[in-house]
């Protein structure tokens, strides 16, 4: 079982980081994985110095840092320099990159129409990433059954989750996390179903 999936099977919920001022709610939740989804290249080196001294995985998601490129000099300096587990993004190529660097890595699909979702089948099964994160998540139990035929990896649902019973409902249709940017949620009581 992969770092990735294991932390998942002892708390589902991954704390997503859209703002410097929730860093600390989710270093106090009971997440095991935090992701930067906004952050800064010059506060980097700091924020992922405390979450990696609270002992939780650390993901970076490359689309959205400030001073870093979608590049793979971006990558090494992520695996080299700054000592992160793991990238989020919706770029196969990076993702590759990111394997190359022993890095785990996350790959974002956006689910909007079915052409969306065989793009996305596409992208994964040519990227090998270590997991899957579909957006919107509400979506997951609706295409799980499909996409579980396409695609081996653990899927993690995202976007538009707001109460424990969406969570409930998500993870007994199929999906293995929630990644929320929701401090409410964050220290949800809730077990892995699978």
């Amino acid at each position: 079982m992969s770092t990735l999936k294991y932390a998942l099977s002892k708390n589902p919920i991954i704390a997503s980081v859209t703002k410097d001022s929730t860093l600390q709610a989710a270093l106090d939740s009971k997440s095991n994985i935090i992701i930067l989804i906004q952050a800064d290249i010059c506060t980097l080196p700091d924020v992922v110095s405390k979450i990696q001294d609270s002992g939780k995985l650390i993901f970076v998601h490359m689309d959205l840092i400030n001073g870093l490129k979608r590049d793979a000099s971006s990558i090494k300096f992520l695996a080299e320099y700054i000592g992160v587990d793991g990238i989020v993004t919706t770029h196969a190529n990076l993702i590759r990159t990111a394997k190359e660097n022993h890095l785990l890595a996350i790959q974002r699909v956006f689910i909007l129409d079915s052409a969306s979702i065989e793009q996305g089948i596409k992208l994964i099964n040519n990227a090998k990433p270590d997991a899957v994160e579909i957006l919107p998540g509400i979506a997951v139990p609706y295409i799980y059954d499909y996409m579980r035929r396409k695609v081996t990896q653990p899927i993690i649902a995202a976007g538009l989750i707001e109460t424990k019973d969406e969570i409930n409902n998500i993870l007994t249709n199929g999906a293995f996390g929630i990644s929320s940017s929701s401090e409410y949620l964050w220290n949800s009581s809730i077990k892995h179903l699978k």
